[in-house]
């Protein structure tokens, strides 16, 4: 590269200032949205509580807190993983799904919370969603974090594992029966289980138990000569 091209690719200046300027705008707009955030979260996490604190008796409103925070917790969790964790597919399909459900059970929740703060007369689809939806969305949220973590792609890892591993198991046990019908594996199974016995017999009796020996064959000759040719040679002898 020679020093002409080295000074036309060369950055100006001029539009590192504008990078910058470029940069600063965009910390400020994103800082900015963080913010606007929080403060949704803030107006629909006051109109959830009051909401849930009336589903559950005076004395339990602990619980009240904790669906509160399954809700409002899930709408800063879910943003956070789909950007960071999820991965393309199936995972990431679920984890927008469950994204747009929270937001559309806590948007509903502020509604409901609305129409009962002015003591209106609910709509019957509201009044539907009241007694079957509200009480459960907080397990909503957990069964769909549930699905998050079994569509994870560390999962497939883990199950080709396991799968790798069940199959070794089994033709580890096929390779077992089939040596289990050799002489030498059952003289040594036989074997084995006389021990075992000649040791209970000798507990329970409180005798030793000698294990069995084969008996021992006579000398076929001596020096040299067997034992018929010298009961002849003495015969021979005395005859003499």
């Amino acid at each position: 590269m020679t020093q002409t091209d080295f000074v036309n690719t060369s950055v100006t200046l001029g539009e590192l200032m504008r990078a910058q300027r470029r940069d600063a705008v965009r910390a400020f707009a994103v800082f900015l949205a963080i913010v606007l955030y929080a403060a949704v979260l803030v107006y629909t996490g006051v109109h959830n509580f009051n909401l849930l604190s009336r589903t559950v008796p005076p004395d339990q409103r602990f619980f009240a807190i904790i669906a509160l925070l399954c809700l409002e917790g899930a709408a800063v969790f879910l943003p956070l993983a789909i950007h960071f964790w999820l991965a393309p597919g199936p995972q990431r399909l679920v984890g927008y799904i469950l994204y747009g459900l929270n937001f559309a059970v806590v948007m509903l929740n502020t509604v409901l919370d609305a129409f009962t703060q002015r003591a209106e007369q609910l709509p019957d689809w509201l009044q539907l969603y009241a007694a079957f939806v509200l009480p459960a969305s907080p397990v909503f949220i957990g069964v769909g974090i549930a699905f998050l973590f079994l569509l994870d792609p560390s999962k497939k890892l883990h199950d080709a594992r396991a799968a790798a591993q069940a199959a070794s198991m089994d033709a580890l046990a096929l390779h077992m029966r089939e040596v289990a019908n050799r002489p030498d594996v059952n003289a040594a199974l036989r074997q084995a289980a006389l021990k075992d016995v000649q040791a209970t017999t000798s507990q329970v009796t409180g005798l030793r138990v000698l294990p069995k020996t084969a008996p021992a064959l006579p000398k076929a000759a001596t020096n040299g000569r067997p034992a018929s040719a010298r009961r002849a040679a003495r015969a021979r002898k005395k005859e003499d």
